[in-house]
């Protein structure tokens, strides 16, 4: 495809838009994959997608000026190309349809995986890889690249990992420039069976065959240290299908007197060719004994080895059951375009199985099911299934089909075949089993786009073209439409670069709210409004509007006149940004809440319509999210400000049926029902409950409460210190126990218990840090002032045990 040149001292390669749009796709993939900025304000994962965009865009126009000045287009066999559209094209149609509108299906918050925007980008850079990688040079530049990508990322892992190992504080273990821990194995798995594919079917000089034998060794280290089984199984089942492959081939050692008067059932036509090399046959053998002792030593040697350098992580996704639980509720409303891209998490908040409350993920909101693909049946319904099925049955059709009779003859293109397909193949694997990355996603599609271009080398397959230059009829449709694409990707990479300006401002907000800094917050939120509007940035804008009447409210400093003027003026624009949130994702419960939040902060003033209000956008949050017990609290705490107590108790028994070990609600109730002059009831049905259940520390948390309330230190003492006993990390336990202590003049029992509730975590002993120092100047810090209506002050730690404090809804970095 090169032009050349002749000049004084030899011929030298001339610039090609083709061969410009090859490099650009290519280093792209290696660009996203180690593209790593530690810098807090830079959105990780976001970066890497944005890179993705950008340069698959720039390929795009690369590639459409190629074809604009050679007047020609060509094309391998298509079927799987068009096979390919079938899937953004069903999420297209599903997008029109979503619920959540079309933006927010097309972009996400941060261009997801789910999200009709990012099924273009995987289609278009197989559809690049398929038309613009045409020769076999080409394709030993592609995975040359593909090599630097995996020895970049298996260096840097070492490097990573040394580091955290030597300063544990400096990075965590689970640090790569991949994405996700997951995301590293997935990558390493990649670059190990295409290097196992690379020294059987290639022939490279020694060094490159140590290279690669050091690289994959590395990398299996890397495998074992992340421990995924699915990774383990996919590089055993490349290492397996090599092993028989090289017995296969391998020419028999035997005697020929052997077989003296013995009929076979062999066929002689073919002559082995692999009988003087060893290592086709070893190495196979040696990664698929490796991968095994790993596979079945997952939960022993792999998480042994797995803690000794710090790297324990939790890959938590729905199970197969729940997701399907949750598509057979969204196919009952909308079989055909299910929910709408992305919208998977609005699903799982509605149809979740409440059990689920019962463990430490009751307050994880899941974007995805078990696996990627699974999710698109339930975002995309019947349509996406079937796009999916179709596009990978006639994979496997055409994949298996042309390597097991078709495979090409010349030997890289034979190597380019194999590789991209068993590649293509690892990748849609995962995305069955679980939730890739982009750049794991990328590379999967990217490989599938090379097997494409492989097949016109295959026995009997050939190309086509068009030279749209000497048809004036057909030139004028096609330059017509090509221009077209040309102008509508530079128009795309505008909108990628307004998003990604948005979510690094937005991301500036966070950080800057965080810190108290709401004057750079705002400016940084309204960068984010003006680049690119999204409900999330409305959020930071209202939470910001919150902040900024708490502050004025409490600065003495200011006239009461300005200070209510300008309380007034924040009250507004919080309001306001809460409002446009909701209008912007009126399907997302967030919203509502934080709208909630923004209200019920101006209900003790007393100011008119507030509490309704806030009544109202709570009960819209309880609508979208009906199985969380956090709302239903949240609204009990409202229904207190606005001294409606019997309604607070009514919202209470809500949030613990939902959760029957939600501590903050049963504190309150316990508070409520004294208040309400129902102690003597609650603390009888509290005694009855122990009886039942005397091991259970919840039960038992609870009637320590009521016996405070009661007076009954004594009995409280009891009641808590068995509780903790049981559960020795249940920290409001251990601190109500400390007050208990306190409260009969134990001091020195006090002392053991907070500074036990101080050990759980660093918040908590910033938190009992005043009242340890008063204990141990033999001063009671729970005096009658400081005491609520039971008797004990609020809790002011956090559990690290099974009991979670809830957290108010408010707008955080994803």
């Amino acid at each position: 495809m090169h032009e050349t040149t002749h000049v004084a001292g030899g011929a030298q390669k001339r610039f090609s838009f083709d061969g410009a749009s090859i490099w650009v796709l290519a280093v792209t993939g290696l660009l996203a994959t180690v593209a790593f900025l530690p810098v807090a304000t830079v959105p990780f994962l976001y970066t890497k997608v944005s890179i993705l965009a950008i340069g698959g865009l720039l390929a795009l126009i690369l590639f459409i000026l190629a074809r604009l000045t050679r007047g020609n287009v060509i094309i391998p066999p298509i079927t799987l190309i068009g096979a390919m559209w079938l899937v953004p094209l069903a999420y297209a149609v599903s997008a029109l349809f979503s619920s959540a509108g079309f933006q927010h299906s097309f972009f996400g918050n941060q261009l997801e995986a789910d999200t009709l925007g990012f099924m273009l980008i995987l289609a278009s850079f197989g559809t690049l890889a398929a038309l613009a990688y045409r020769r076999t040079d080409q394709y030993r530049s592609f995975f040359k690249i593909a090599t630097v990508g995996f020895g970049l990322v298996i260096i840097s892992e070492v490097v990573l990992l040394a580091i955290s190992i030597m300063s544990p504080g400096t990075l965590g273990a689970t640090a790569n420039v991949v994405g996700s821990f997951s995301d590293l194995a997935m990558v390493v798995g990649l670059g190990v069976s295409l290097s196992l594919l690379a020294t059987r079917f290639l022939t490279l000089g020694k060094r490159t065959q140590i290279l690669l034998w050091v690289l994959s060794g590395i990398g299996l280290f890397v495998i074992a240290i992340v421990n995924s089984i699915l990774v383990w199984t996919l590089v055993a089942l490349v290492a397996l299908g090599l092993f028989i492959e090289a017995i296969m081939r391998r020419r028999p050692m035997m005697d020929e007197a052997e077989l003296e008067g013995v009929t076979t059932l062999d066929d002689m036509s073919e002559s082995a060719s692999d009988s003087s090399d060893g290592r086709s046959l070893i190495v196979p053998l040696v990664v698929l004994i490796i991968a095994l002792f790993f596979f079945i030593g997952s939960g022993t040697i792999g998480s042994a080895l797995s803690s000794a350098v710090g790297a324990n992580y939790l890959d938590v996704r729905p199970s197969w059951q729940s997701t399907f639980d949750v598509g057979s509720h969204t196919y009952a409303s909308s079989p055909l375009f299910g929910s709408g891209p992305n919208t998977f998490g609005g699903q799982w908040l509605k149809f979740r199985d409440p059990a689920l409350n019962e463990t430490v993920f009751w307050n994880v909101d899941f974007n995805s099911g078990i696996g990627l693909i699974p999710t698109s049946f339930v975002t995309v319904g019947a349509l996406g299934a079937f796009a999916w099925i179709a596009f990978l049955a006639l994979f496997l059709w055409v994949g298996l089909r042309s390597l097991l009779f078709r495979s090409p003859e010349e030997p890289t293109a034979r190597f380019a075949a194999i590789a991209s397909f068993t590649g293509a193949l690892y990748v849609f694997v995962l995305a069955m089993f679980a939730v890739p990355g982009p750049v794991v996603l990328i590379a999967g599609f990217l490989l599938a786009g090379i097997f494409v271009s492989t097949l016109r080398y295959g026995k009997g397959r050939h190309e086509w073209g068009i030279i749209f230059s000497r048809n004036p009829r057909v030139g004028f449709v096609i330059v017509f439409a090509l221009t077209l694409l040309l102008l509508a990707a530079v128009v795309a990479a505008y909108g990628v670069v307004n998003r990604y300006l948005a979510e690094v401002a937005y991301t500036e907000g966070i950080q800057a709210l965080s810190q108290g800094n709401l004057d750079a917050a705002e400016v940084a939120a309204d960068r984010a409004i003006l680049f690119s509007p999204s409900d999330r940035a409305y959020q930071l804008m209202a939470s910001i509007g919150t902040a900024r009447m708490n502050q004025i409210a409490n600065d003495q400093s200011i006239p009461a006149a300005e200070r209510q003027q300008r309380f007034q003026t924040a009250l507004s624009e919080s309001v306001e940004a809460a409002i446009t949130a909701t209008r912007v994702r009126p399907d997302n419960y967030q919203n509502w809440a934080l709208l909630g939040n923004v209200f019920q902060t101006v209900v003790p003033l007393g100011i008119d319509g507030a509490y309704d209000s806030a009544k109202t956008a709570y009960q819209r949050a309880l609508d979208l999210n009906p199985s969380n017990p956090t709302i239903p609290y949240i609204l009990a705490q409202l229904e207190v400000a606005n001294e409606q107590p019997a309604a607070a108790e009514q919202y209470l028994m809500q949030a613990i049926a939902l959760k029957r070990d939600y501590t903050q609600a049963i504190f309150m109730l316990s508070q409520l029902q004294v208040a309400l002059g129902k102690a003597a009831d609650a603390l009888k049905a509290a005694e009855s409950a122990a009886i039942f259940a005397p091991n259970d520390p919840v039960v038992l948390f609870q009637l320590g409460i009521l016996r405070s309330g009661t007076g009954d230190t004594q009995g409280a003492i009891a009641a808590l210190a068995r509780a903790v006993e049981i559960n020795p990390q249940y920290a409001n336990a251990r601190f109500f126990l400390a007050v208990a202590y306190a409260t009969a003049g134990q001091f020195a029992p006090a002392i053991v218990e907070l500074e036990a509730v101080a050990a759980l975590s660093p918040e908590n002993a910033e938190g009992v840090a005043a009242d340890l120092e008063a204990l141990r100047q033999n001063r009671n810090p729970y005096p009658a002032s400081r005491l609520g209506a039971l008797g004990i002050p609020q809790v002011p730690v956090t559990d690290t045990s099974t009991q979670p404090q809830a957290p108010a809804p408010a707008p955080a970095a994803r």
